[in-house]
């Protein structure tokens, strides 16, 4: 009977615009059991494989176009954009508001902390955002998040 081994190496790299794009392989070897009296064979048959698969993976990723993104340097931000009534899309857009699933959370997250309603978590997004907590973009629901967990960890807000 022989000896199976499997191999793998999978990568994940970020894209443009918070993306990201991933790759896998996976090989299959088998070998006979007295491969294992030669440990320096062995360990020479399972490295080449492991190449096999890290550069299977590389050129995977790197056929998308240039589109991929070194995971150690930050995505360019977009340039400034001037707008007709000078608002960007997120605050007159409801295409670029808060996720029901994000509005939701931060409702669970407001019921843990005491005294906060839904008036005083206005108040506290109009101080730190600009803006109501129905107005708000995915991101900034997401900073918000961040913030009640703080909270709720120190037993209310700041």
């Amino acid at each position: 009977m022989p000896l199976k081994i499997n191999v793998g190496v999978c990568k994940k790299t970020g894209l443009p615009d918070y993306g990201s794009a991933g790759s896998h392989c996976d090989i299959e070897l088998e070998m006979d059991h007295s491969i294992l009296n030669d440990p320096g064979e062995f360990q020479r048959r399972v490295r080449h494989a492991y190449g096999l698969c890290r550069q299977a993976v590389e050129d995977e990723l790197a056929g998308l176009g240039g589109k991929v993104v070194k995971t150690s340097e930050p995505p360019t931000p977009p340039p400034k954009t001037e707008y007709r009534n000078s608002k960007p899309p997120e605050q007159n857009d409801n295409r670029f508001l808060a996720t029901p699933k994000q509005m939701k959370f931060i409702g669970q997250l407001c019921r843990g902390i005491k005294g906060l309603d839904n008036r005083r978590l206005d108040a506290y997004c109009q101080e730190e955002f600009g803006k109501s907590s129905k107005q708000l973009s995915p991101r900034d629901a997401s900073k918000l998040i961040d913030m009640l967990k703080d909270a709720k960890e120190k037993g209310g807000l700041a």
